[in-house]
């Protein structure tokens, strides 16, 4: 076959497969571009136009194969450099694609998205300097993409803690497209931050009535209502969020909690449960399941779950706390072991520096039940010292208590509350 029958040939399949890729038959162009290369393998356009069609199937790595062939061919085409380098980002493979970024900008330094682009490079990639001038750079050039670029910033903002300058991007935002649901929800993050719980309600809302599928919005607008003591509420939001996302953990734990504040007991285990298998290395789920367990005064169960939770995370010093408060407070004289309630009650209190008033409160129940009052008499006045005023009372009760001689015991649910006080 000549050369110039083999080019026709190439060429024509090259074409059918481009309109299959345009009509959205995307295997039929993987087929079409395939064939073409066979005959024409010098041609760049078809690894790119194949390599198109490869990530609309979900096959990253034939399409970033591809890519890479479509470079060798053509080193200095700026378009396939680009499509390389959003690949590369998606892969969290983010120095390659800041170097991709970076050859693309030194053959057309006026090409803004990818200064947006190389900007989230350097956010993911913690460098977060280069990415705020990168972020700036393209809301210069770009003024009709800006608000693409203002929203990549202000989850940047978001991320690094730093509220006002995230709401204030988010707002320039909503002023260009003022129906977008991700900046409202963006907003709604750092107002609840700043426990500006009404406004952070309020841009929740809107970004569900503007994008239903938010997972993360009704999650977060439940998360509100938890705080606000609107169970109800903040479970059904749970509900909504787990219809559009059904793996996600956190709702399960949210979901859990506004149960347990329902007393539906075993609503709440099944989904801490549910966390658990999700999430089987996070101690999150077991220490908030040990809650349940300690409501309903399963002691054994409330201890097993804490434990595997220390497994997950040996240095949380609310675990060491709860697990020092059941051994040292607890009506059963099974399972009360004042030496060990005094190891892990004095582990939290080492862990935070002897200043969490409620953990010294469980060290001196622990000293109380090891029989060395005058121990829990100090840990228990040092407790009050530092307890918030709606708590001082109740401590200074158990000053009292340890005076006369006396150990103190809890009976968990009779407060309602998961945790000791």
């Amino acid at each position: 076959m000549s050369h110039d029958r083999i080019t026709l040939d190439a060429q024509a399949l090259f074409e059918r497969g481009y309109q299959s890729y345009a009509s959205g038959d995307h295997r039929e162009a993987v087929e079409c571009f395939t064939r073409a290369i066979r005959l024409r393998p010098d041609v760049a356009a078809a690894y790119r136009y194949r390599a198109l069609a490869y990530l609309e199937l979900g096959q990253r790595t034939d399409a970033l194969n591809d890519l890479d062939q479509a470079v060798r061919r053509n080193p200095d085409d700026p378009v396939v450099l680009a499509d390389r380098a959003r690949l590369l980002f998606r892969q969290k493979a983010y120095q390659a694609a800041i170097a991709d970024c970076n050859r693309v900008l030194a053959l057309d330094a006026g090409l803004a998205p990818i200064y947006g682009l190389r900007g989230e490079c350097f956010a993911a990639h913690g460098d977060t300097e280069r990415a705020l001038a990168d972020f700036a750079q393209a809301i210069a050039m770009d003024p009709e993409h800006a608000a693409d670029y203002l929203l990549a910033r202000a989850n940047l903002y978001l991320e690094y803690d730093q509220y006002e300058q995230c709401i204030a991007d988010c707002t320039a935002v909503l002023e260009r497209d003022p129906e977008n649901a991700l900046a409202y929800q963006t907003r709604g993050l750092a107002y609840r931050e700043l426990q500006q719980r009404d406004a952070a309600e309020t841009d929740f809302s809107a970004a569900i009535r503007y994008n239903p599928n938010l997972a993360v919005a009704w999650l977060a607008r439940a998360t509100v209502r938890l705080a606000a003591r609107q169970y109800a509420e903040a479970a059904a939001d749970c509900d909504a969020a787990l219809n559009r996302a059904p793996q996600l953990v956190k709702a399960f734990e949210v979901r859990g909690t506004c149960r347990l504040h329902l007393r539906d007991y075993d609503g709440a285990l099944r989904d801490y449960s549910e966390a658990i298998r999700l999430a089987p290395q996070s101690p999150i789920g077991f220490n908030l399941r040990a809650g349940v367990h300690y409501l309903r005064r399963e002691y054994r169960a409330a201890i097993q779950d804490h434990l595997e939770a220390l497994k997950r995370d040996p240095k949380n010093a609310g675990t060491f706390n709860q697990l020092g408060w059941i051994w040292s407070t607890t009506p059963d004289p099974d399972i009360r072991n004042g030496r060990q309630a005094k190891e892990c009650a004095t582990r939290a209190c080492e862990l935070t520096e002897w200043q969490e008033p409620s953990y010294l409160d469980t060290l001196a129940a622990a000293c109380a039940e090891c029989g060395d009052f005058t121990e829990a008499v100090r840990w228990q006045k040092k407790a009050a010292e530092l307890a918030p005023n709606e708590a001082q009372s109740e401590y200074l009760q158990r000053v009292a208590l340890y005076e006369s001689g006396k150990p103190y015991r809890s009976l968990p649910g009779s407060s309602g509350l998961v945790n000791k006080p």
